[in-house]
């Protein structure tokens, strides 16, 4: 069967899945220890959020590239060589020696992700055809968030009691595992005969950029998704980077209760995954609706935190906002998939990277003026109220381009 063209989930998306979930485990891990390494050598929650906000820059100026080379690269190759690059550069954080190198290999790895995002995507789409694609990004998700369950908590008490050195080689290994799944992945894949066929060596990088600019612009549904990106990224950089100083300096936690909470935060994905999964995100209006309901959610939970003085709290907060989150993004995801065009699908994930990048960089440098001149509470207030606007007027207005109608940009 060609999973491709039905929509069915092989054994070559069973076999990638769990290599995700593995890398899933690694990246979990690696930023427990990462973050209370900075912390160590700061003393500061607001060192600590910064390697956060570092990571969103990359993808402001690589995000449009790595669509193009996603489009023009077989997908799998690419996936397996990042995961080797990733391997090798998180072995460098135990060597780094100061913050400012740690926030160099931040910048690097992140580097590294905005590339992986697209091929992945696009990767995803091909063997599971766009009937399975809602699925295929719930269970990713959840895969993610079952990960998440067990590696903040390990990486905290091995933290703990080892220091950072074991976590950081166990989510270097965890990268490396992911390469070979991927790679047996893409010797199974039996969708290899449906991929794209575009002749493409005539066509300038600056050319190819131009035309997913202009497909992204001109077909609705994507122009909408690429708005919600946006709005998503500044409203979540700024609640993100108020949320450390929040936990550190406010909360006090330790490593294991910062482990705690990631777990929280991120094993919630689970819950996402099921509920998310009975979701209708096909084109037309009403499969945009779901998106504007989760991150209506979120922003009532972010309210909520301005109002929250105890560990335990927060920590029930955590599971929830989790859960709206990654419900949403699994919604975005898909939605993007089902709604853009096969041959565009590597540059319209790159622009909605960009999109997300752009808003994480208005949010850094908002969240600062209000911090510096307020306090982080007022990120969460701000934050929640703003996207709760935005939410309000998504579901009241459905925004979304009819089904049926044709999505393809005129060339």
């Amino acid at each position: 069967m060609k999973t491709g063209h039905s929509g069915h989930i092989g054994r070559s998306f069973r076999l990638f899945l769990a290599g995700q979930g593995i890398l899933g485990l690694g990246e979990s891990v690696r930023f427990i220890a990462v973050t209370i390494l900075i912390h160590d050598m700061s003393g500061s929650g607001i060192s600590a959020a910064a390697g956060a906000a570092l990571s969103a820059l990359p993808g402001i100026l690589a995000s449009p590239f790595a669509g193009v080379i996603g489009e023009r690269t077989a997908e799998a190759r690419l996936l397996v060589l990042i995961d080797i690059l990733r391997a090798l550069a998180v072995l460098l954080f135990p060597a780094a020696g100061n913050v400012s190198r740690i926030y160099l290999l931040i910048i690097l790895i992140s580097i590294t992700d905005v590339f992986y995002n697209p091929s992945r995507r696009k990767y995803v789409l091909r063997i599971t055809g766009k009937k399975g694609a809602l699925r295929a990004n719930s269970l990713l998700v959840g895969a993610g968030g079952a990960a998440h369950l067990a590696g903040p908590v390990t990486a905290g008490f091995l933290t703990d009691k080892y220091g950072p050195v074991p976590p950081i080689l166990l989510s270097s290994a965890c990268c490396l595992v992911s390469a070979l799944f991927t790679a047996i992945s893409a010797a199974w894949d039996d969708t290899r005969d449906q991929a794209d066929k575009t002749d493409r060596s005539g066509e300038s990088i600056l050319s190819a950029l131009k035309a997913g600019a202009r497909y992204c612009m001109t077909a609705a549904p994507v122009r909408e998704l690429l708005a919600a990106d946006l709005v998503v990224g500044f409203c979540t950089i700024s609640v993100n980077l108020a949320f450390y100083p929040f936990a550190f300096d406010m909360l006090r936690v330790t490593a294991k209760g910062w482990g705690m909470m990631i777990t929280a935060y991120y094993g919630a994905s689970l819950l996402a995954m099921f509920i998310a999964g009975q979701m209708d995100v096909r084109p037309g209006k009403g499969g945009g609706r779901p998106l504007y309901i989760w991150l209506g959610a979120a922003a009532v939970i972010w309210l909520l935190y301005a109002f929250s003085k105890t560990y335990g709290t927060v920590l029930i907060l955590q599971f929830a906002e989790g859960t709206m989150t990654a419900a949403g993004g699994i919604i975005l995801a898909a939605r993007c998939q089902v709604v853009s065009d096969r041959e565009y699908m590597a540059r319209v994930t790159a622009f909605s990277d960009l999109m997300a990048g752009l808003g994480k960089l208005a949010g850094m440098g908002v969240t600062s003026f209000i911090i510096g001149k307020y306090s982080f509470i007022d990120v969460f207030v701000t934050c929640g109220i703003l996207m709760l606007i935005f939410a309000i007027n998504g579901i009241s207005e459905h925004a979304w381009v009819p089904a049926g109608r044709n999505c393809r940009a005129r060339q």
